[in-house]
């Protein structure tokens, strides 16, 4: 054999385990995930007090009608804090308005930011303070949740012993190429924190959701708490990942059918958050090590399609059209599962490409800036570095 042919044999072949784990990753984890609007647990016999926390910043277009969802919820012992990060829209009066139509409303109004915090976790701190729950809900201010969905959690929770219950939402679509990128990033997301392994409390598993982690007081008090992610811009996985490793019984659904949201509202948005993610807890604050992801997540992705070019070695060609279906049956099925749009998912290459262009803009843009803007404030990388926590 040639030189040529050996390697893209080797190509072909890598592409092929590649594809083949993605698969294998989403059938363990549709296996061991369930969906919220399944959990049938017994009621207890006194529901423990929630205390909902939402953080708000700038949020004055979406955190009316989401919180007036959740206050819809028939759970019979229940206080929504409500969190004013500093907003300079019209999210404080909203938040004000809030509190008049209902008791069970509570507002904190933060208007300083300490110098070693980031904004989203000392808002959440400054929840939790004011909190009176035995359970603690940090949930996001633009997550929609059907009645009886915390209900169901709470359930769950005290009937098998829980500390923490993450709750993945369903993703409202937003157009047909960022539905693209997002069904990448969500595939992508699922297999690097395996879902499946999260309740084993042999593995490190763990994860957290924005949109919905369900908290037991007291196993967070065990924890070394929100002040040990105050500089972690990967706050909800870290937040798993911080309980697992202190001994929580941690677990994981899927909140098809009953919390939903709307992921990002344009690529502009997504490109900001990729920002964060991107050069710190992915890149772990270098450029060179985000080209070298980057280039093997391209090489990976794309093999299939790479494959089928290979006209002089037909037998290549018929795997990669074989990989190309598995490629494609893999994301369409992971998107339909979780709720979201099936035929954005077709456009795999494009996603996979957009993915890794976002990637590679975050850390160059990390590189030149020294750092990551986060929500009006500039966070240098030498302050980040220390406050780093997502292992992934």
């Amino acid at each position: 054999m040639r030189f040529h042919q050996v390697a893209s044999l080797v190509y072909v072949g890598a592409g092929a385990v590649w594809w083949m784990t993605m698969l294998g990753a989403f059938l363990r984890t549709r296996s061991a995930v369930p969906f919220v609007r399944d959990f049938d647990d017994p009621a207890p016999a006194q529901w423990p007090r929630v205390s909902m926390v939402i953080p708000a910043r700038n949020e004055e277009d979406t955190i009316e009608p989401a919180v007036r969802s959740r206050l819809r919820d028939t759970y019979p012992n229940l206080e929504v804090v409500l969190v004013d990060d500093r907003s300079t829209d019209g999210t404080g009066p909203a938040i004000d308005r809030l509190t008049a139509e209902d008791c069970r409303v509570v507002p904190v109004h933060v208007t300083e930011l300490p110098a070693d915090w980031l904004g989203k976790q000392h808002a959440m701190q400054a929840g939790l303070e004011r909190a009176t729950g035995t359970w603690i809900l940090f949930t996001d201010a633009d997550v929609h949740a059907t009645p009886g969905c915390l209900r169901r959690a709470v359930a769950r929770c005290e009937v098998r012993g829980l500390d923490l219950l993450a709750v993945i939402p369903e993703l409202r679509s937003t157009g047909f190429v960022l539905d693209a990128l997002i069904a990448q990033f969500l595939r992508t997301v699922l297999v690097a924190t395996r879902p499946w392994a999260i309740e084993d409390p042999r593995t490190d598993a763990g994860i957290g959701a924005g949109a919905f982690s369900l908290v037991r007081r007291s196993a967070l008090n065990r924890s070394p708490g929100l002040a040990w992610l105050k500089l972690e811009l990967g706050d909800d996985i870290a937040l798993g990942q911080m309980l697992k490793s202190s001994g929580a019984h941690c677990s994981m659904a899927m909140g098809k059918g009953m919390l939903d949201v709307l992921f990002y509202p344009n690529l502009g948005a997504m490109a900001c958050a990729a920002e964060r993610a991107g050069f710190t807890s992915i890149g772990h604050f270098s450029l060179l090590r985000i080209v070298a992801i980057v280039a093997g997540y391209w090489a990976m992705e794309f093999a299939p399609y790479v494959a089928i070019t290979f006209r002089r070695t037909p037998a290549l060609q018929i795997v990669g059209a074989a990989l190309v279906i598995l490629a494609q049956m893999t994301t369409v099925s992971l998107n339909t599962w979780a709720g979201a749009r099936a035929l954005p998912a077709v456009a795999q290459p494009l996603g996979a490409a957009m993915n890794g262009i976002l990637m590679l803009r975050a850390g160059i843009l990390g590189t030149i800036r020294g750092g990551v803007s986060w929500r009006g404030t500039f966070y240098p990388t030498s302050l980040l570095r220390d406050g780093r926590r997502v292992r992934f």
